[in-house]
């Protein structure tokens, strides 16, 4: 599948995870598991915009001016018209900033500067974010923002993509699974619950395969569709909220 064909099937996903309000407990669980997908194939697709983009500077101030703008969205949105029960988080509900932060963290890895000095320290720094990002402050930022530094040091060698693909889905494994299994009774129902909603993240490993297919090519409509998630995540998620609000 070329790049608009994967972000269509991304965007198909996304809304999948984001009804919760209108389904039952257990095919929301459902969703959510197989969802994982979505943030970090966005996630991808912007390390290879970072690689083959013109300006990396004007791709990373996109990123920031549409998180800030959604944010102000979500904001207003709680303000003025949506309930305490279905209101929005500024940050937890926004992708945009999680992947400018992961975006930042690779370019100054990846930076151009002649001196060894001002590049290592560049390089430091890149670490620094990185450690910071990974503390689940931003939405999916624990698995988005080490998955973007991954994909940036494998971009080339798809094996060993997968490989620290894997190894980083088994140290989410090793934080998140002990807390659903402990006091889980052994009661599959809650045990499903429970990784669904508190252990799901290892589930962006499904990627893999999803990589499998992508050709990385653009299709016949790239320009026609260039802004399309930009336009169709705020959007989705404020229809799905003002449903919600009033039904």
């Amino acid at each position: 599948m070329n790049r608009e064909t994967f972000k269509i099937i991304l965007m198909g996903l996304m809304v999948l995870d984001h009804i919760t309000f209108f389904i039952s407990p257990y095919l929301a669980d459902f969703f959510h598991i197989t969802t994982r997908v979505v943030a970090v194939g966005f996630a991808y697709l912007v390390v290879e915009g970072m690689f083959y983009t013109h300006s990396r500077r004007n791709y990373l101030s996109r990123l920031i001016g549409w998180g800030i703008f959604m944010g102000l969205g979500n904001y207003l949105m709680n303000i003025f018209v949506l309930r305490k029960q279905y209101s929005m988080s500024i940050t937890g509900d926004n992708i945009f900033l999680t992947l400018a932060l992961g975006a930042v963290v690779i370019w100054l890895w990846d930076n151009q500067q002649k001196g060894k000095t001002k590049r290592r320290n560049l390089r430091i720094l890149s670490i620094i974010l990185l450690v910071l990002g990974s503390v689940p402050l931003l939405e999916g930022s624990f698995v988005i923002v080490p998955f973007m530094f991954i994909t940036q040091l494998t971009y080339k060698n798809a094996k060993k993509r997968n490989l620290w693909y894997l190894l980083l889905a088994v140290l989410i494994a090793v934080i998140e699974l002990p807390t659903v299994l402990i006091g889980a009774d052994f009661n599959p129902l809650m045990i499903f619950d429970g990784i669904a909603m508190n252990a799901s993240d290892i589930f962006f490993i499904l990627i893999i395969p999803m990589l499998h297919f992508y050709n990385g090519k653009i299709g016949k409509y790239s320009a026609q569709l260039k802004y399309l998630f930009y336009i169709f995540y705020p959007l989705h998620l404020w229809l799905i909220h003002l449903i919600a609000n009033f039904q």
